[in-house]
């Protein structure tokens, strides 16, 4: 009977002893999988970072709005996109209100990315014709009028 006593506290002793080595080749593991993954991890920040985006310097008396404005007109500019007043108002109206209708310092720098236009410009592309009346009745008191926006005076 002793001699079963022994070799149970034996069994249990070398289970013991082993549990740190375990334990250890899965932290190795998990270590070496997180090295493995922070490039990866580093390329898609570096990705959303290098993401095109209008860019623009707070003036007096622009706010988030009319710069979301140039940008919408600067995105259908450059990409052939026409837009009536009433869709580039419901862009803007919803792209600012996306970004929590955020209030800019003078000289504050403002960018927004090119795919968060993008998919606004989309969006407004696809009112209705009831929709777009609405919206026009808002457009029909806006200066689209933004070649200073965002931009220092000289």
């Amino acid at each position: 009977m002793k001699r079963f006593a022994n070799l149970k506290f034996v069994a249990l002793f070398a289970l013991l002893a082993a549990v740190p080595f375990v334990a250890g080749a899965y932290t190795e593991r998990t270590y070496a999988q997180e090295q493995t993954n922070q490039p990866q991890q580093e390329q898609a920040k570096e990705e959303a970072e290098t993401e095109a985006a209008f860019t623009y310097t707070a003036q007096p008396g622009d706010s988030y709005s009319l710069i979301a404005r140039k940008a919408i007109q600067t995105y259908g500019i450059i990409n052939k996109v026409d837009l009536s007043e009433a869709q580039i108002i419901y862009a803007e109206t919803l792209l600012t209100q996306e970004a929590g209708s955020p209030e800019l310092a003078e000289g504050q720098k403002v960018s927004i990315k090119e795919s968060t236009v993008k998919s606004w410009v989309e969006k407004a592309q696809k009112l209705s014709e009831s929709a777009e009346a609405a919206w026009n009745v808002y457009a029909q008191d806006a200066d689209f009028n933004t070649d200073h926006v965002g931009e220092p005076t000289s």
